[in-house]
């Protein structure tokens, strides 16, 4: 399989949001905010800065105590929702202990027209109708690729394994709406994959699917996360697809650049706005 390199596709999407904003003198602003110390958080929203100040924008990280209260929370994100200097707002989760039943509030009280992780229950209720001003940047992650192996989103058989808000229930939305027939499969138990022309995998043991599971000339978007002997790896092994023709975008170095592309691009049309 033609493995295909998600770093060089972010960089030349960050590259074009740049030589836009240039031309238009437009300086995007992004909060992110980061409740707790996990490490993981960290990183990912210091990446988020890092694009956000490639592209010619700007990015302010709100690390606030996991103690916070819920109350507390929601007023910081009411604040940020009132300061027309502030283009985009996100959450970053998962949350700390006791906080993460309480998500689903929180993304609620996010400004819809400043959600750029497509991460409000109204603006993902929009979307089922065609009016979400955002969709996530991980299902829009999956698009470009797609777009940019098969040319387009429709008419394909596409099999989704996962179940995830974030990713796989918009981007199986957007994906029907443009003519493709999609199969969801909520968590992979050695079921039988259906033959498809794409298949994005979230859901898995690591390194679970290999050439067995997968059809000949399909694209395979690995968008699986783990931790396996002391590596990051996808649920795909990339070592194990044998002589298979297709594409894969593997884990690592695969669709999380992109991803945060993606954001960016929402970022910027929050800023036009």
């Amino acid at each position: 399989m033609e493995i295909l390199n998600g770093s060089e596709i972010a960089n030349e999407i960050k590259l074009r949001l740049k030589q836009e904003n240039e031309r238009k003198n437009l300086v995007p602003s992004l909060v992110v905010i980061v409740v707790g110390d996990d490490k993981e958080s960290l990183v990912y929203a210091g990446l988020k800065e890092k694009a956000a100040e490639f592209i010619g924008g700007k990015c302010q990280l709100d690390l606030l105590p996991a103690s916070i209260s819920r109350e507390k929370l929601i007023k910081h994100i009411e604040d940020l929702n009132r300061n027309n200097e502030i283009d985009g707002v996100l959450l970053q989760l998962p949350l700390p202990g006791e906080l993460e039943q309480f998500t689903e509030d929180f993304l609620s009280t996010i400004d819809p027209a400043k959600d750029v992780d497509g991460f409000n229950p109204g603006n993902r209720g929009r979307l089922y109708q065609g009016q979400a001003p955002f969709i996530s940047p991980a299902a829009r992650a999956c698009m470009e690729v797609i777009n940019r192996t098969k040319g387009s989103l429709s008419n394909w058989q596409i099999t989704l394994v996962g179940d995830s808000f974030d990713l796989i229930i918009p981007l199986a939305i957007v994906l029907t709406k443009q003519g493709s027939r999609v199969s969801i499969i909520p968590d992979y138990k050695k079921a039988t994959l259906p033959a498809s022309d794409i298949y994005v995998i979230e859901k898995g043991d690591p390194l679970v699917f290999n050439d067995q599971h997968i059809k000949a000339g399909a694209l395979v978007i690995d968008a699986g996360f783990h931790w396996n002997q002391g590596k990051v790896c996808g649920n795909v092994n990339r070592d194990k697809m044998g002589e298979l023709s297709g594409h894969l975008m593997s884990v690592p170095g695969g669709i999380g650049p992109i991803l945060i592309a993606e954001l960016m691009n929402n970022l910027c049309q929050a800023a036009n706005r």
